[in-house]
C-alpha cells in the first residue's frame, strides 16, 4: 500500500511494474458545518472558512462534502491560507438560506482537476474526479430533507438523487457523502450487503427511504462496517434525549467496498458545530489526468525592476539578446526573444511572496497555541464551570488579537490616505479584503429559452456574445455622412520607419502596474530591462517594419468578463468585457 498522499508504482510480478498506473490513497470526509456565513450572532470567534480548512488540514482531507454551508447561489472561494478550495450550491439569494451543499477540495488538488463541482440544487452537488481512461470517481454532496419535511419533499430529493445515480455508468466508482439525516439501524439481516454488523440504534422512515436507494442501486454503507465502539461511528446528538445517533454517511457501490479501508467519526475535529466528523479513507488505483499541452506560466516580481537600479543592471546582464534570421518567420523570432526575456526574469526576479493579509493568518502561530492550550483543559478539567471559563478566555484573547490586527492596518490605511498615496492605499485594501470569489452560474441561451451548463456550449456562447459586441453589424452606417467628410492631407512622412529616440518615447509611456497579456511580460520588462532589451525589442520592431508582418501573439487578445454588479449572473449582458493585450504590441 502507498504512503498516504503519495504516488507509487503497483507492482506486477517480482520485478515488473505496470507502467502509469498510479496508486494513491484518499481521506475523503463529510462534514455539517451548520454554516459557513460570519457574523456577529455565531459563536464562532474566528473566520469560518478559515476554521474548517485548518481542521480538515489537521486530519489531512483530500476532499470534504460539507453541508448546511447556508450560502446563497453557487460560487466559489479559495481560503490561501487553509490550503482548501470552497465550492458550493444554495437557494437563491432572495430566499432564507436554510440548506446548501458543497465541497471543500485541497487547493493543490482543485488546481489540477479536468473539471469543477456541478451543482444540481440546493441539497445535491456532483464532482467528477479522474481516476483512469474513461473511468471516473464520481462524488455527490448530499443533505437530505429533516424529519420535520413532508413526505412530498423527501420523496423529491430522492428522486432528484436517483436520476444523478443513474445517469453514472457502472464502470465508475461512486461516493456519496453527506447529511441524510436518517438512521439506517443495524439490521443487518434484514439489509444483507447494504448494511454491515456494525450498525447504531433503530432504523426510521428516512432510514428505510436510504436503505431503498442503496438496495436499488447496489450501494453498501461504510459507516456499518468496521467494528470499532459507538463513539466512533456516530456523529450527532439529539438535542433532548441527548442520545448519540448515526445520520452522517459515507456511501459506496458493493463491489467498491475493498477500497475502503476505514471510516470513522473524528471526535476532536472542533467546527463550531454539532455534527462530527466524518472520515473515510479510500485507496484508489488509477491513471494520472493526461495534462494539456501548454504549460502555466510562472507569475514573478516584476514590480521588483521599478525602483531597483542593482537588480535592472543584473537582469540587463542576464539578458541574452537574439539574432533575426532573415529567413524564419516573424512569428518564430518573436518566440526566441520573449523566451529569452522570460528566461532571464525568472533567473534575476523571482516569483512575488504572499499578497494576501488576514488577521487569522498572520496570528496563525498565537491562535494555535491558544486552542491547543484550550483542548487541553477540556480533556484535563471535570467542572463544566471551569471549561466554561476557558471558552471564555479563549474568545477574549481571540478577540484581542483580531482587534490589534485591524488597528495596525486602519493606522496603515490612514498614514497612506493622509500622504495622497491612493495607489499604495487602494492595493492595501484589496490586500486585506478577504479571500477572494467569484460567483458561478449556467450561462443563458441567445433567446434566453434554457441554461446551458456544459463547458463547451458555455464557451460558445461567450464567444458568440463577444463577437455581437465587437463586430456590429454595418448596415446601420450612414454612409452618405462618411463621404461628405473632408479629406485630410496625406502625412508621407508616416511612412519613415520610427527612429530610437521615438521608441524610448513610447516605450517609457507604458504604466506601470498593468497585467501581461498571453506572454507573461508586463512593460516594467521594457521599460527597466535595460540598454540590451531596448536594442533587441528596437531592431524587432523594424524587422517588422521591413517585413510588414505583425506576429500573431501580438493580434491576439484575451478577453476578461467582469460582473457588472446588476442584473442576472446568468445573462452575458450583465458583464462587461475586458480586452487584454501583451505589452509589446502597446510600445510598438
Amino acid at each position: 500500500m502507498a504512503n498516504r498522499g503519495h504516488w507509487a508504482p503497483i507492482k506486477r510480478g517480482r520485478n515488473c511494474y505496470r507502467k502509469h498506473k498510479i496508486q494513491r490513497q484518499f481521506n475523503f470526509a463529510t462534514w455539517n458545518i451548520r454554516t459557513l456565513l460570519d457574523n456577529p450572532s455565531n459563536l464562532c470567534p474566528e473566520r469560518k472558512t478559515a476554521l474548517i480548512a485548518r481542521e480538515l488540514s489537521r486530519y489531512n482531507i483530500d476532499i470534504a462534502a460539507l453541508n448546511e454551508t447556508h450560502l446563497a447561489e453557487s460560487g466559489e472561494l479559495c481560503e490561501g491560507g487553509g490550503g482548501y478550495t470552497y465550492y458550493w450550491i444554495g437557494k437563491p439569494s432572495t430566499v432564507r438560506a436554510s440548506s446548501g451543499v458543497g465541497f471543500a477540495i485541497k487547493t493543490k488538488l482543485a488546481q489540477s482537476l479536468l473539471e469543477t463541482p456541478k451543482g444540481i440544487n440546493d441539497r445535491l452537488m456532483t464532482l467528477r474526479l479522474h481516476i483512469s481512461d474513461n473511468k471516473y470517481l464520481h462524488l455527490i454532496s448530499v443533505y437530505a430533507p429533516t424529519m420535520t419535511y413532508s413526505d412530498e419533499e423527501k420523496l423529491q430529493f430522492y428522486d432528484d438523487l436517483r436520476i444523478i445515480l443513474r445517469g453514472i455508468p457502472p464502470s465508475d466508482k461512486v461516493l456519496l457523502m453527506g447529511d441524510f439525516n436518517a438512521r439506517v439501524g443495524s439490521d443487518h439481516q434484514a439489509w444483507q450487503q447494504v448494511l454491515g454488523r456494525h450498525g447504531v440504534g433503530k432504523c426510521n422512515t428516512n432510514g428505510s427511504l436510504l436503505l431503498s436507494l442503496c438496495a436499488e442501486f447496489n450501494l453498501s454503507v461504510t459507516n456499518t462496517f468496521f467494528r470499532m465502539p459507538d463513539k466512533f461511528k456516530t456523529s450527532w446528538m439529539h438535542p433532548r434525549s441527548k442520545h448519540w445517533h448515526l445520520i452522517d454517511y459515507v456511501i459506496v457501490r458493493r463491489a467498491d467496498l475493498k477500497d475502503v479501508l476505514v471510516t470513522r467519526a473524528m471526535r476532536g475535529a472542533e467546527g463550531w458545530t454539532d455534527h462530527r466528523l466524518i472520515r473515510s479513507k479510500v485507496r484508489l488505483c488509477y491513471k494520472p489526468p493526461h495534462r494539456a499541452s501548454h504549460k502555466v506560466p510562472i507569475r514573478l516580481a516584476y514590480a521588483k525592476l521599478t525602483n531597483d537600479a542593482k537588480l535592472q543592471e543584473q537582469f540587463n546582464t542576464s539578458f541574452e539578446p537574439i539574432s533575426y534570421d532573415q529567413s524564419s518567420t516573424v512569428d518564430d523570432n518573436w518566440r526566441l526573444l520573449a523566451k529569452s526575456l522570460r528566461d532571464a526574469a525568472q533567473r534575476v526576479i523571482g516569483k512575488p511572496g504572499k499578497k494576501n493579509q488576514d488577521w487569522f493568518d498572520d496570528s496563525d502561530a498565537v491562535i494555535l497555541k491558544l486552542v491547543n492550550d484550550y483542548r487541553r483543559t477540556l480533556q484535563s478539567s471535570t467542572s463544566d464551570a471551569h471549561r466554561r471559563s476557558a471558552q471564555r478566555e479563549l474568545k477574549a484573547r481571540v478577540r484581542e488579537l483580531k482587534d490589534r490586527w485591524w488597528l495596525e492596518k486602519a493606522q496603515e490605511l490612514q498614514h497612506l490616505a493622509d500622504t495622497k498615496r491612493i495607489g499604495l492605499f487602494f492595493e492595501s485594501l484589496r490586500t486585506i479584503f478577504g479571500p477572494r470569489y467569484k460567483l458561478t452560474s449556467p450561462i443563458y441561451s441567445r433567446d434566453k429559452t434554457k441554461r446551458l451548463t456544459e463547458h463547451g456550449e458555455i464557451l460558445s456562447r461567450w464567444a458568440e456574445h463577444f463577437c455581437d459586441v465587437l463586430n456590429p453589424a454595418s448596415h446601420n452606417v450612414d454612409l452618405a455622412y462618411v463621404n461628405s467628410l473632408q479629406t485630410l492631407p496625406i502625412s508621407y512622412e508616416l511612412d519613415d520607419p520610427l527612429s530610437f529616440d521615438e521608441f524610448l518615447h513610447a516605450v517609457n509611456q507604458l504604466k506601470n502596474g498593468k497585467t501581461a497579456g498571453s506572454d507573461n511580460l508586463p512593460g516594467e520588462i521594457y521599460k527597466y530591462g535595460g540598454p540590451k532589451v531596448h536594442t533587441s525589442l528596437f531592431q524587432f520592431i523594424l524587422h517588422i517594419w521591413e517585413s510588414g508582418v505583425i506576429p500573431q501573439d501580438w493580434k491576439d487578445a484575451t478577453i476578461c468578463k467582469i460582473f457588472k454588479g446588476k442584473g442576472s449572473i446568468s445573462d452575458c449582458e450583465a458583464y462587461r468585457g475586458i480586452v487584454l493585450l501583451n505589452a509589446a504590441d502597446w510600445d510598438g
